[in-house]
């Protein structure tokens, strides 16, 4: 027999293991981490819309308007190599440029300097142009 130290009270040895027994689980319960509950969210899927089919005149319109945009992009293509196919005179003298505003103000030149100048910033200007109305078609 064994006596109990809280209130002298007498414990069988059975009882003593059982006790024992006890908190040893209890301990290992404590000792295991106890993973928190998984939450499963359900997300819906969008539903898909259909786009709005264009009317006739809806349809006809968008041609016309990549018509327009074909031709524009034609243009600027051919004025871009014609100005790379350009060349400027062995003598500086045989080119020229000349600009003339809606007043009849007129400006020429046959610097060779100035005329580089001009025909580098008018690719640029014509690779701007053709790149943006690249971008506007879409099919």
């Amino acid at each position: 027999m064994i006596m109990s130290k809280n209130n002298g009270s007498a414990v069988t040895h059975d009882e003593a293991v059982a006790m024992i027994e006890l908190v040893e689980v209890e301990a290992v319960v404590a000792a295991v981490e106890v993973p928190e509950p998984v939450v499963l969210t359900i997300v819906k899927p969008e539903p898909v819309i259909a786009p709005r089919k264009l009317s006739l005149d809806e349809r006809i319109q968008k041609v016309e308007d990549l018509s327009l945009l074909i031709d524009r992009y034609r243009i600027l293509n051919e004025s871009r190599r014609k100005l790379q196919t350009f060349q400027l005179g062995a003598d500086g003298l045989s080119s020229s440029i000349q600009l003339r505003d809606a007043a009849g103000n007129e400006f020429r030149t046959s610097n060779s300097a100035v005329l580089n100048t001009v025909i580098e910033e008018m690719k640029r200007t014509l690779d701007t142009k053709v790149r943006e109305v690249e971008d506007l078609i879409d099919l």
